[in-house]
This record gives structure tokens, C-alpha cells and sequence, in this order.
């Protein structure tokens, strides 16, 4: 994205200003960055996920910096790097970006309570008992001097230093088991593979699912956060991350079967009262009535009491779509569940706001 400078008047500015007016200058370079993303709802800027941005300005003329409080002597008046058509870059930090596109957005911090997914199980020597494989030398030495000292078998003063090992005052090293949370968030990503998943429209949901990968990690911190795929056609399944766009279309759809999947695994495989979850679904939305009933079913027994926000986003849906108008019939104003269609790029930015703005 080539951005346009803010042009500045030739004025030179002391060097008590320049940091403060080179600042402001970024910032509105940043700004105009910001606004571009929006508007065009192109989210391609983003790098590999929690990296910096690196962010090239063209054809810029920064202002110029003299140096003493006077503006005499030893000052250098020429123009700062990039100046005359050249180019300045500069690294973004990844939350830095997210932070500014979420005010921009007025999206709100997510929970972040919950200790999440037990993952990790290790063992650390915290308690110590008279039976055992490891001897705690130290600990162990330490009774024995007590014990001596009691019984008068050591008493220094009188030159005599004799220690007694009795079976009693052996301390040995005990593991105790300790689980350690990896998760204070999951997500699930659930895509239709029966539909066609080509083209602009796979585009469109790719460039979505990335915002949301990047804004939970921006919120949570990208180690506490897990997230996990799952596709459907008549069957549903759970898949690798880069095979979540590459799996052939079979035809044939079933939608509900990906949901209850989903709402199993997070009561199977988390505790639901310490874990953050997150569902996304994205589809055309053509399924049979009684499909999306049942979904609504799902949705309303098994995934709002337990979820922090599921939304169900609808990509380039046809007239016979009607997935949406079924789960809005119920939750129309339900903070949990979310409602999107995404039918060109510009929705995004929209289809973001709903999904995650705040609702009155």
C-alpha cells in the first residue's frame, strides 16, 4: 500500500520539537494506513501472525532538524532520511496494529479470565516423607543433627561429634503431579466443504479467519490460545490449519453434524467453567430446514450457555440461503450468538463489527 505524506512547510524545527513533530508525523502515516484497511476492508497487511508490520512510506519529506535551542551552530538543515522522493520503512509491532484497528472499530478487551485447558502434566519435588527412591541429603543431615543433639551424641563443646543415622530421620524426595493450564482460549473454526470454496469467496473467508486468528491472540497472547478446525459436507472432521481451504468438495452438506462435533469436544475435552470458547462458522447457507432447525437446537442446549460469542458468517450466500434467517428468528439480540454475510471484500470490516462490537 503506497501511502501519501502529510506535507509540512519548510520550516526548520528545533531539536527540543522534532522528536514530538516527528511522532505526530508517524502517527498520522499510521492513521491514513488504518483508514485504508478499513475502507477497503483488505486485511492483507497483516504479516505472519503476532509479527511486526513492516510498513514502507513513499514519497515522503519529513521535516528537517537543527540541533542547539537556538537553531545555530553545528545544526545540519538538510531534510531527514526519505526526503526528495525517497522512501522511509519502519517496523509496525503486531500489537501495536491491532490495537489501533480496535479503537478505530471500538471493538471491546475480550474476557481474559480462566485458566483454560489442562495440556501439560509435570512432577516437582514439593513434598518430602521417611519413604521414597530419592534421599534429600540435605534435609535428611539436617534431622540427624537434630536428633543428635538431643540425645547428647553430638555435643561440640565437650569434643564430641558423633552423629547418629537412625532410619526415622531419613528425608526422601516425593513428586508431586502438577498441571499446568496451556489454554485460556479455544477456538473453532468450522467451514462448509460442500459448497464451492474457490476463488474470491475463498479469498473473502480466508482474509476474515485471519483478523479473527490475530485478534484473539492479540487479546489472550498467542501461546494461550488454541484454535482448531473442523469442515463438514455430509460428514464432519476435524483438520490441520493449512488443510482447513484445501479439502476436496464432496458434495452434499449436513451442517448440524459440525456443531455438535464442536459443542461435544468442548465439554469432552475442556472444562467448561475455566475456558474461554470461540466458535466461527462459515458457509453459504443452503441447507435443508430441518438442518438448520437442528442447528438452532445445538446452539441454544449445548453452545450459548458455555461460549463466549459463536458466530455464524454466511459467504456469498445465494437466495436460497436461509441458515441466518433461521438463527436470528432466535437469537436476533443475543450477545453470544453472531450473525454476518459476506458477499465482497468491503463487508468485511462490517462483518468484524459484528462480530465482535459491543451489543446494547
Amino acid at each position: 500500500m503506497t501511502l501519501q505524506s502529510i506535507p509540512f512547510d519548510n520550516d526548520r524545527i528545533n531539536s527540543d520539537e522534532s522528536e514530538g513533530a516527528f511522532n505526530e508525523f508517524i502517527e498520522d502515516q499510521l492513521s491514513d494506513l488504518i483508514e485504508g484497511i478499513l475502507t477497503d476492508g483488505d486485511l492483507t497487511e497483516f504479516g505472519e501472525r503476532g509479527s511486526d508490520l513492516i510498513v514502507e512510506l513513499d514519497d515522503i519529506q519529513p521535516p528537517s532538524f537543527v540541533y542547539g535551542d537556538d537553531g545555530r551552530g553545528g545544526g545540519s538543515g538538510g531534510s531527514g532520511p526519505g526526503s526528495g522522493g525517497g522512501k522511509m520503512s519502519f517496523s509496525l509491532p503486531f500489537d501495536k496494529l491491532m490495537e489501533l484497528i480496535a479503537e478505530r472499530l471500538e471493538l471491546p478487551d475480550l474476557k481474559k479470565e480462566g485458566r483454560g485447558k489442562i495440556k501439560q502434566v509435570s512432577y516437582t519435588f514439593k513434598t518430602f516423607g521417611q519413604l521414597g527412591i530419592i534421599l534429600d541429603k540435605k534435609r535428611t543431615f539436617k534431622r540427624v543433627l537434630k536428633t543428635s543433639i538431643a540425645t547428647g551424641s553430638y555435643q561440640p563443646q565437650e569434643g564430641i561429634y558423633e552423629l547418629q543415622f537412625r532410619r526415622r530421620d531419613r528425608r526422601y524426595k516425593l513428586p508431586q503431579r502438577v498441571e499446568r493450564p496451556k489454554y485460556k482460549a479455544v477456538v473453532f473454526y468450522m467451514g462448509d466443504i460442500s459448497y464451492s470454496t474457490y476463488g474470491e469467496r475463498l479469498e473473502l473467508e480466508k482474509r476474515l479467519v485471519k483478523f479473527i486468528h490475530n485478534w484473539l491472540d492479540y487479546n489472550y497472547g498467542p501461546k494461550a490460545v488454541e484454535h482448531r478446525f473442523f469442515v463438514h459436507d455430509s460428514e464432519a472432521y476435524e483438520v490441520m490449519p493449512e488443510d482447513f481451504y484445501r479439502v476436496a468438495n464432496a458434495g452434499g452438506t449436513r451442517a448440524s453434524i459440525v456443531f455438535d462435533l464442536v459443542a461435544r469436544i468442548a465439554v469432552n475435552e475442556y472444562d467448561p467453567t475455566t475456558t474461554n470458547f470461540y466458535g466461527f462458522y462459515f458457509g453459504d447457507g443452503e441447507l435443508f430446514a430441518d438442518d438448520a432447525k437442528e442447528i438452532v437446537t445445538i446452539v441454544e442446549e449445548q453452545m450459548v450457555p458455555i461460549f463466549n460469542r459463536l458466530g455464524v458468517v454466511e459467504v456469498q450466500p445465494s437466495r436460497s440461503s436461509h441458515l441466518n434467517t433461521k438463527i436470528s428468528n432466535r437469537f436476533r439480540r443475543d450477545k453470544i450468538v453472531r450473525l454476518g454475510e459476506l458477499k465482497h471484500k468491503k463487508d468485511t470490516i462490517e462483518v468484524i463489527k459484528k462480530l465482535f462490537g459491543e451489543r446494547n
